[in-house]
């Protein structure tokens, strides 16, 4: 009997585009003989609480959590064992096991890499491309009135930050001032524990907009009225005397 029914991959690949995610989670469950699923640990996607429960909920009792990247993140390597503990003690379920791989599991495909590149496979050659930089259009930044800087960073993503980033994208939209702000997702903001969290220039403010009705207040008061809502500041900026 497998020591495992179900295995969790965390990928640490902070500028991972959705496209490329997709391909890998197909190629893992293609590769993986167990029910598997892909959590990206910097970004936009599923958080690695919800995906646990839902193993979980499914009813899986043994589920590895294995970290997989090139390398994986020394810092995240660090911090998921505490992560992965606070999540079996909010679940509170004796019946359910969490084991974690060793992260080193991907070094054994660097090999691969390095013999595809010598050997030449799937190149192209560079003379006949037109040179660029890039778009004209990115000579200069667009025009707006507030950036909005949202972590989706590993801590603020286990507390929820795809979802913050999804409702305050629809929040924008319907208030109608998308167009005035410009958002980037960040790595980590700090201060993680209060996550999820967006900080918001030129006011220098940290938010932490843990729901839905969260995210309508500062769309509404701050973005729209220019208003306050100093139950949702998490930090402010002091500006040098």
């Amino acid at each position: 009997m497998a020591p495992f029914d179900a295995v969790v991959f965390c990928l640490s690949q902070p500028n991972l585009n959705a496209r490329r995610e997709e391909a890998l989670a197909r190629l893992i469950a293609q590769a993986c003989a167990l029910p598997s699923a892909v959590v990206r640990l910097e970004g936009t996607g599923p958080g690695i609480g919800p995906v646990l429960s839902a193993l979980a909920d499914k009813g899986h009792r043994r589920i590895l959590v294995q970290p997989l990247g090139l390398p994986f993140s020394p810092g995240l390597a660090a911090w998921l064992p505490g992560v992965l503990a606070h999540w079996s003690a909010q679940r509170n379920d004796p019946d359910t096991a969490l084991f974690l791989g060793n992260e080193t599991i991907a070094d054994a495909g660097i090999s691969a890499i390095v013999d595809a590149a010598v050997l030449g496979r799937d190149v192209i050659a560079i003379a006949y491309r037109k040179p660029s930089l890039g778009k004209p259009g990115w000579n200069a930044p667009p025009a707006f009135t507030h950036h909005i800087l949202v972590c989706t960073g590993p801590r603020c993503q286990f507390h929820g930050a795809p979802n913050l980033k999804l409702a305050l994208d629809a929040a924008l939209n319907e208030a109608g001032v998308k167009k005035n702000c410009l958002i980037a997702t960040t790595g980590c903001l700090y201060p993680c524990n209060q996550g999820p969290l967006l900080a918001l220039y030129p006011r220098g403010e940290w938010f932490r907009l843990p729901d839905p009705a969260a995210v309508q207040r500062f769309v509404k008061t701050v973005i729209v009225e220019g208003g306050e809502v100093p139950d949702l500041v998490a930090h402010r900026v002091v500006s040098p005397s």
